[in-house]
């Protein structure tokens, strides 16, 4: 220890140490009134304290903890900070994460090299995931282990510079994400014929461009008829993962912020408001089941799925209700509806499938005009 007087008048009490991390020398330093025995004494306790500190801090042991155990100790924290609906999305991720890693392995022994490979397998492997899904999985792991991080556990994230391996994208033409008119001329007529209530909400889906959650949940008073304006609102989904039937609820919130919002209705789209009223006298949702209880999507796209080939469709040609959104895209790119309008009516203001419907729809009607120009 050395001591320096300060012009001030008082005392700097120095000492060196070796830093842990660096094995370079460092200082310490605390400052006193007086430069007395007694002082002397107590600035060495102080400066023993502070170099004590300052390598237990640096030097403190990892604390072992498997990956599995981990990442149960995260979700349990951070399933309490998001919406129903978002819980069980991370429920299933982590599942998939902690049956791919080995049961015992030690979140600290994980690397880097460990969760590329692990990443790859799941991509080109048996689990084929796509590479948007392992992307989630990658923001889930990095939340894993920084939250081992600040609980000791790890000393570095092994997830930040993890490589997401590119996947050879589908070739399906843009023809497939919706239906040209007599497509969906010969698939409603099907559904009229055969299944009322199913006709009626994939009518609201395709006039109104809602996701099917969204027409799922719709309830009697989010539609507004009055002189002025006839609209509805969206303002939520359906609720109904890991929910009973019966207990299945409208959120208080959309997929997306964007997607709250109000739709003007055109006069079939309101004829359809008031057949399904007819049909669900004892609901507050608006399209329902014979028993009153909302229509359920998967029921809807299994019915599709089956009834397909009936309606005239391909074996391998995908319908699901989502095809509905779509054609309402399609059918206002023909009408010459901006882009941005139309993003703002179906709630979506970057979706890719979007902007590729609408310049295909509008590329197609140029490449229309200009062979029409040819009988001038």
């Amino acid at each position: 220890m050395w001591i320096e007087q300060k012009t001030n008048g008082k005392y700097l009490f120095r000492e060196k140490y070796v830093d842990f991390l660096t094995e370079k020398g460092k200082t310490v330093s605390v400052t006193l009134d007086k430069n007395t025995r007694e002082t002397r004494s107590k600035a060495q306790k102080l400066l023993l304290s502070k170099i004590t500190k300052i390598k237990q801090d640096k030097s403190r042991k990892i604390v072992p903890i498997k990956f599995k155990d981990l990442a149960t100790q995260w979700e349990s924290m951070y399933i309490k900070q998001v919406k129903t609906n978002s819980q069980l999305s991370i429920k299933a991720n982590l599942k998939l994460l902690i049956e791919s890693i080995e049961p015992d392995a030690i979140s600290h022994k994980i690397t880097t090299i460990y969760l590329n490979k692990l990443m790859e397998t799941l991509v080109f492997g048996d689990r084929d995931i796509s590479e948007s899904y392992a992307k989630v999985l990658k923001i889930r792991l990095r939340a894993i282990f920084e939250y081992g991080v600040n609980h000791g556990h790890l000393k570095s994230n092994p997830a930040s510079s993890l490589v997401i391996p590119k996947k050879v994208k589908d070739s399906t033409m843009v023809t497939e994400f919706f239906l040209e008119t007599d497509e969906l001329n010969q698939l409603m007529s099907y559904l009229k014929a055969h299944n009322t209530r199913y006709y009626l909400i994939c009518q609201w889906l395709y006039l109104n461009g809602l996701r099917a959650g969204e027409g799922c949940a719709m309830q009697k008073s989010d539609v507004f008829i009055n002189e002025d304006r006839q609209y509805c609102k969206v303002t939520g989904t359906l609720e109904y993962h890991g929910r009973k039937i019966a207990d299945q609820v409208k959120s208080t919130e959309t997929k997306t912020a964007s997607g709250m919002r109000e739709v003007d209705l055109s006069k079939k789209a309101i004829e359809i408001y008031q057949e399904a009223l007819s049909l669900s006298p004892h609901s507050n949702f608006l399209f329902t089941t014979s028993n009153n209880t909302p229509i359920q999507l998967n029921a809807i796209n299994a019915y599709l799925r089956v009834h397909k080939e009936r309606m005239g469709f391909d074996e391998d040609r995908k319908i699901s209700t989502h095809i509905f959104r779509h054609t309402h895209i399609s059918k206002l790119a023909e009408i010459g509806v901006p882009l941005h309008i139309i993003q703002r009516r179906v709630g979506h203001a970057s979706e890719k499938i979007t902007r590729e419907i609408y310049l295909h729809i509008t590329n197609k009607m140029k490449s229309d005009t200009k062979d029409l120009l040819e009988l001038l």
